[in-house]
């Protein structure tokens, strides 16, 4: 009868053996996984061209300053119009600088000399008109898309339009919105 039971035991350590290193496996696979399912999302330096923009553009510009933790610059696009700095521009001169926001949505702060009317519809993805927001002391009008799910503010001044848009809520847009400063204009 012994030869039996230690039959019985040596089969429950090679199971018991086989069922450890599965579970080694198993948790080496989910850390594995774990680890990459934390989002890094990538970050751009934009104050190239947030420099040329202000040389270039015919108007007062306007860039990000101090936003709060978890605002992430993605993208930048400047059109200077046909123009090299201190040259006058030819076409109108754009930015947009898109942001992934702390709520993980999407925010843009755009700004053109571009027809007003044209510019807002191309930004707020042809929002309607949804009310105001006030920024800063100033009012922005609102518009919204419900095709396309997205929020803009708007205020056109000083011969050029901002908008700030995205699929954000209208608050994460104002906080952006808030930290638009005025640039100089290099000498």
């Amino acid at each position: 009868m012994s030869s039996g039971g230690s039959r019985a035991n040596s089969t429950f350590t090679g199971y018991a053996i086989v069922l450890g290193v599965i579970v080694l496996i198993v948790g080496a696979m989910a850390f594995v996984v774990n680890g990459r399912s934390v989002e890094h999302i990538p970050s751009i330096d934009y104050t190239a061209d947030a420099l040329t923009l202000a040389e270039v553009a015919p108007y007062r510009t306007y860039a990000p300053r101090d936003l709060p933790d978890g605002w992430v610059p993605t993208s930048s696009r400047l059109e200077t119009g046909g123009a090299l700095p201190g040259e006058d521009p030819k076409e109108p001169v754009s930015w947009s600088l898109g942001f992934a926001t702390p709520r993980d949505r999407h925010a843009a702060f755009s700004i053109s000399d571009a027809d007003p009317a044209t510019f807002i519809a191309e930004t707020s993805r042809g929002g309607t008109p949804d009310g105001e927001s006030t920024v800063n002391g100033e009012e922005w009008e609102r518009y919204y898309s419900k095709s396309e799910g997205e929020r803009a503010i708007v205020r056109r001044a000083e011969g050029a339009t901002r908008v700030v848009s995205g699929s954000s809520q209208y608050d994460e847009l104002e906080v952006l919105a808030q930290s638009l400063a005025a640039q100089q204009k290099p000498e």
